[in-house]
């Protein structure tokens, strides 16, 4: 009803239009303002909690060392002829620390695997039943973030050939065997050594071949490096 020439209806749907957007801008910033508050909470407690997971030292850089060379010929070992056996650090693996972390310390293991043990020249010879072996090494300076090392294998490899030996009744015969290595580093500032997390690497285990005959552990000198105590390697960089 229009009074003194005013529409009045016309009056309140204008204010009405007006309202209206005002309203919903005033709702969006009370919505996105909450949510900010929420996300800002969330942030302070997730710094929190990490602040507290570092000073009870269950938030660290992940330890991780890794086999620095890929071509196969790295991966391939041949332990038939002693002699190439005697000079230290000339059967090796490389390893790098890809972490953040020095490392001082790393568990190797040598694992058999079924059905990748035959003669070399009868690949029907074949067996079911495997050892493993794992011990660790203590580096006599740390491996830096980025460094290399050069690890003597030969006590390790022995070792287990040797338990491997045990059950090959032709002691005549040349073998051929597949292993997996594993690598279990140490931070210097952690109590033992540990695999890397799920996610963080798969270049922490390699499988290599070797080459051997049950007769060289009737050698002297093979008996010799069974029985020592140092590992020889060599840190570099």
């Amino acid at each position: 009803m229009a009074i003194a020439g005013f529409d009045w209806n016309m009056l309140s749907a204008i204010a009405t239009a007006i309202s209206l957007p005002i309203s919903l801008t005033a709702i969006f910033f009370a919505w996105y303002g909450t949510k900010k508050t929420n996300q800002i909470a969330k942030d302070a407690l997730d710094i929190a909690n990490k602040a507290n997971n570092i000073s009870l030292g269950l938030a660290r850089e992940p330890t991780i060392l890794e086999f620095a060379l890929s071509t196969e010929s790295q991966f391939n070992f041949d332990f038939t002829n002693p002699l190439s056996l005697k000079p230290e650090l000339k059967n090796i693996i490389t390893v790098i620390n890809t972490g953040k972390m020095p490392i001082d310390a790393v568990s190797i293991e040598v694992i058999g695997i079924k059905g990748l043990t035959c003669g070399i020249s009868d690949k029907k010879l074949e067996f079911d039943s495997f050892p493993s072996h794992s011990a660790r090494l203590n580096f006599r300076e740390a491996i830096h973030p980025e460094a290399l090392a050069h690890i003597d294998i030969r006590t390790y490899f022995l070792i287990y050939l040797d338990k491997l030996c045990a059950q090959l009744v032709e002691s005549e015969k040349v073998y051929s065997t597949v292993v997996n290595v594993v690598l279990s580093p140490k931070a210097i500032n952690e109590p033992i050594p540990s695999s890397a997390r799920a996610g963080f690497t798969i270049k922490d285990r390699r499988q290599i071949t070797i080459k051997f005959s049950p007769k060289l552990f009737e050698l002297d000198e093979i008996k010799e490096i069974l029985h020592t105590n140092e590992i020889p390697h060599r840190v570099i960089g």
